[in-house]
């Protein structure tokens, strides 16, 4: 057990708090572990990240292909409080001044992953979102070029198993992310209050170049009653237009009936057309309703890069919240409705910017899993739906 340094005696918590490990690794490593603080193990010798769940971590670092010159590993907390507890506030911001920030300045490295709740809190404070809900994604932050977090391996050792396959394949952005292979967030170029020269144009745009597009409805009410608030259609991982039919509070977004009338007539053409069609769980969702409206869909064009990902990824989640965190760069929002009231009483922009996201992420979603599925020989080539 190490000695613990002199810094250590200001902490009200010295005393109790038992052993004493630094972080290790390269001092130029590109990508910084933190944890929360010592376990049993990690206090007896004086190595972070050194017992049952810290080998976990290891061992999944491994199976994502990173090697150890390619990271720093450390904890927030240098000691090991009473019975694993959670550290204090005050036991964080001593050793986050005193260790921790010094750390992050001499590595300088390019990305900090927070290991757990308590290492986000710490490295991010101004996050309202739990580690389970961000994890993956990259968090913009002035300690590093960038931030992703995953969750702790303690989480995945209490019955959580799902989450083994879900952090290997974080660990495999985030050596990406450190070797600058990440593209960076997307422009984006949203319309979210069309006029019907807006959509006619875009249809016809579409159609003409024969573009491949990402659709996705925002709905209301009961399966026995749905009602369409908008759809949205991306044609680029950028480009997206937000077709309204409700305003929040449920009001109508076209005042003049022949308006909304060609808006569908122009949705239609899309939809039955031959161009490829992409969504998120189209064929059990998205699709049966609007064929009870009417639409005759050509399944044969259809893609559903839900069951797409269920070929390459068996053995993780298939959401689209998921899918957004490893094939994109964009911000996490799926929460961003829900806070802001839900679908009917979100302020308008706030919903069709959800809608827009949801249609540009499985637009990018679609291209990378279809290039992983020509990769294992499921297909031949990217233009097989």
């Amino acid at each position: 057990m190490l000695s613990k340094p002199e810094q250590c005696l200001a902490c009200p918590s010295h005393k109790e708090n038992q052993g004493f490990a630094p972080g290790e690794g390269p001092l130029n490593a590109p990508i910084m572990f933190i944890g929360e603080a010592l376990g049993e193990v990690e206090a007896n010798e004086g190595r972070p990240f050194r017992g049952g769940t810290g080998k976990m971590l290891r061992m999944m670092i491994h199976q994502a292909g990173l090697e150890p010159h390619e990271y720093f590993i450390t904890n927030v907390v240098k000691c090991r409080p009473p019975k694993n507890r959670t550290p204090f506030p005050i036991e964080i911001n001593h050793c986050v001044s005193n260790y921790l920030s010094k750390e992050i300045a001499g590595v300088t490295p390019t990305v900090i992953v927070p290991v757990g709740d308590v290492a986000l809190r710490t490295v991010c404070p101004d996050l309202k979102t739990g580690i389970t809900s961000i994890r993956g994604y990259t968090i913009q932050s002035t300690l590093a070029e960038c931030v992703i977090g995953i969750v702790h391996p303690s989480f995945v050792a209490r019955g959580n198993r799902e989450y083994w396959a879900i952090t290997v394949a974080d660990l495999k952005k985030i050596k990406l992310a450190s070797q600058g292979k990440l593209a960076k967030a997307p422009e984006e170029h949203f319309n979210l209050f069309p006029s019907i020269v807006d959509v006619r144009d875009l249809c016809q745009y579409v159609l003409r170049k024969g573009l491949r597009v990402a659709f996705d409805l925002e709905t209301c009410g009961w399966k026995e009653k749905l009602n369409i608030i908008c759809c949205g259609i991306a044609w680029s991982e950028s480009d997206a237009l937000c077709v309204p039919f409700l305003k929040r509070g449920g009001k109508l977004y076209w005042d003049n009936p022949s308006h909304e009338e060609e808006a569908w007539y122009w949705l239609n053409e899309i939809w039955e057309s031959d161009l490829i069609k992409i969504g998120q769980n189209i064929f059990t969702f998205d699709i049966p309703v609007l064929m009870d409206h009417g639409v005759e869909f050509k399944r044969h064009t259809c893609r559903d890069t839900l069951i797409r990902h269920h070929c390459i990824g068996l053995e993780l989640p298939h959401s689209l919240e998921f899918l957004t965190s490893i094939y994109t760069q964009i911000p996490h929002y799926k929460m961003d409705v829900k806070k802001a009231g839900g679908m009917i009483w979100a302020p308008d922009d706030i919903m069709r910017r959800y809608n827009c996201r949801d249609c540009i992420a499985t637009y990018k979603a679609d291209e990378l899993i279809t290039q992983e599925m020509i990769d294992f020989g499921i297909l031949t080539d990217k233009n097989c739906a």
